[in-house]
């Protein structure tokens, strides 16, 4: 009978076992993103801070608003939303948010890293929806320097009758309405 060496063949059972493994685990990733279809949201991106740097606003939205402004793609099935005016702190480090989604309200709890500075102002902030299972719900948002005299950023979609449109609550206190 000949003779086996160990180390070389418990190496190579090792190897495979990996490799199994990885295409196993790397396999079902790939699938449950694309076959369960879960709805998920993404911030896709922001701006720096509007008050002091300079940056040329492209829309025209006064700075005592705060705004959703929501465009839905029947195509590819992609809700984009734009918080224009978000309240932060002027050195936030970097932002962030929870994003929840059930079948009747998305949720956005907006988040800085860090309160660097003594100042606020505002942001402009640009998320992605993408899976939804249904064409109405009640989006929010959940703004860590809005006032608690104030309204919250709330309200109502049908994205079937109205797949795009600008939602608005007026806002008083610093950092809007600074003019």
């Amino acid at each position: 009978m000949p003779r086996m060496n160990f180390p070389s063949v418990f190496w190579s059972m090792a190897f495979a076992l990996l490799i199994l493994s990885y295409t196993f685990f790397s396999g079902c990733e790939k699938t449950s993103d694309v076959s369960n279809g879960n709805p998920n949201g993404t911030l896709v991106k922001y701006t720096g801070c509007k008050n002091t740097t300079g940056i040329a606003v492209s829309d025209t939205t006064p700075d005592n608003l705060d705004c959703i402004e929501y465009s839905f793609d029947n195509d590819d099935g992609i809700l984009r939303l734009k918080h224009i005016n978000a309240g932060f702190n002027c050195c936030p480090g970097k932002l962030t948010a929870d994003i929840s989604i059930n079948s009747d309200a998305i949720i956005i709890n907006e988040k800085e890293q860090e309160a660097g500075c003594k100042c606020e102002c505002l942001f402009d902030i640009d998320y992605e929806i993408k899976n939804l299972d249904s064409w109405t719900f009640r989006i929010v948002v959940v703004e860590p320097y809005r006032s608690v005299e104030e309204d919250v950023l709330e309200f109502d979609v049908d994205l079937k009758a109205q797949p795009s449109g600008k939602f608005c609550v007026e806002r008083n206190n610093y950092p809007w309405n600074m003019k």
